[in-house]
């Protein structure tokens, strides 16, 4: 399977997790991120903005890794990789800004420790089946 393809799939996963996240009724306000109730808040109006325009930006990179597989060019390679580069900066930037008017960093840092050891796991079970784990 062309490494792109599972790129485009992972796109598409990152930017339905943002839409979820910001249409779940799971905040600390009581509903989703741009509720009424929520809305009051300044840091989750921040919040919501940063991480639906990082979601609309991971979709963006997406289609046009799409456009990438299916036309091979290679502006469109760039562009997806700028977007994306964005979307993980603005996502970093609302979480961060989230969690430090909210004072939440020890649920923040267990995220960032699984999220690193999910991306180890799967960087293993990849080189396991592509025989690139062997030592040379």
């Amino acid at each position: 399977m062309d490494q792109k393809i599972i790129y485009i799939i992972i796109a598409i996963i990152s930017a339905i997790l943002f839409f979820f996240a910001i249409g779940f009724n799971g905040w600390s306000c009581g509903g989703s991120i741009f509720s009424d109730t929520c809305l009051v808040s300044t840091v989750n109006e921040v919040t919501g903005a940063l991480l639906l325009t990082a979601g609309l930006l991971v979709l963006l990179g997406g289609i046009f890794l799409i456009v990438l597989v299916v036309h091979g060019d290679t502006w469109a390679n760039i562009v997806a990789t700028v977007f994306v580069i964005i979307a993980a900066l603005l996502s970093l930037a609302g979480v961060l800004y989230y969690l430090d008017k909210r004072d939440l960093w020890s649920p923040f840092l267990a995220s960032v420790a699984m999220s690193f050891t999910v991306a180890l796991a799967a960087v293993l079970v990849a080189d396991l089946v592509t025989g690139g784990g062997s030592s040379a």
